[in-house]
């Protein structure tokens, strides 16, 4: 078994991770734990599971993301069933889980709602975070609800209301949120990285606005003031180079108390506005 894996580092993108990689591939193989594979290096192979092996690592080698190979990403050191349905979530979207928790301090109750939620990352964390908020999410993809709603049943902590439809049109119009929270596909249709490896093989409505890439951070900072309460705020995921278009986007609707939030290191991963009107509100 350690020469398979020592053969399968090989075919992957050269560096320190690809041993590491090809011994996790061989544990998908065996449905069993690196751990495992490490502690019996002379393990034979069967043909079957050599199978397996060799299609996990041809798959790696062309790109596919771990997380689809496996099924499964961590968030927020949460377990995420994810599928080639939902888009991978990433480490700098914890940075807006972190931002929303600053916002809205602990036993806090209100209404949250989680647009375009995906796998449900955002708001599984978020009810792990702030269990007594009733929280809300929407998806346009039946399929990726169904991820989400099973993610949320066995990780949340408090149930969650999920809803198919297109950002605010699943909501009947008379309900209103203390926060609306996004990550919203935010890439342009011209952006190089979509013909990278991962992106590639991710759902392109999950990361593809329009010509500009700002195209659904527009239609959300434009429609969320009427669905949120007096002194609620939206808080939205974008691209580091987006800041200077969203900060004008949120300015021209009257949005207060507008700033980015980074992550750990300092980079902008995103930014915050309060609804038109709030005059007062803590930070």
């Amino acid at each position: 078994m350690a020469s398979a894996c020592r053969d399968g580092a090989t075919r992957l993108p050269p560096g320190p991770g690809a041993r590491p990689e090809s011994e996790y591939l061989m544990a998908l193989a065996l449905k069993t734990t690196r751990e495992r594979i490490l502690a019996e290096p002379d393990r034979p192979l069967t043909p079957d599971a050599s199978q397996r092996f060799d299609a996990l690592v041809s798959r790696r080698a062309a790109g596919w993301p771990l997380a689809y190979l496996s099924g499964r990403r961590e968030f927020w050191s949460l377990d995420f069933h994810v599928t080639r349905a939902t888009l991978v979530p990433r480490p700098e979207t914890e940075a807006l889980v972190a931002a929303v928790c600053t916002l809205i301090p602990a036993g806090s109750s209100g209404r949250l709602l989680d647009l375009g939620t995906g796998s449900g990352a955002i708001a599984v964390a978020l009810a792990h975070e702030r269990p007594c908020l009733e929280i809300w999410a929407t998806d346009l993809d039946l399929e990726v609800l169904r991820i989400a709603r099973a993610n949320a049943r066995r990780l949340g902590r408090c149930p969650i209301r999920f809803r198919a439809g297109a950002w605010f049109e699943a909501l009947p119009r008379s309900l209103t949120f203390d926060a609306v929270v996004s990550n919203p596909p935010y890439l342009a249709a011209t952006d190089p990285h979509l013909a990278g490896d991962g992106l590639r093989f991710e759902p392109r409505r999950s990361l593809v606005a329009g010509p500009t890439g700002l195209e659904a951070l527009f239609d959300i900072i434009r429609e969320a003031p009427s669905r949120l309460s007096a002194d609620g705020f939206l808080a939205l995921e974008h691209a580091p180079a987006q800041r200077a278009a969203v900060h004008a986007a949120f300015q021209a609707g009257g949005w207060v108390r507008v700033r980015s939030y980074t992550d750990i290191g300092g980079q902008i991963q995103g930014s915050v506005g309060f609804r038109p009107g709030t005059v007062s509100r803590g930070s």
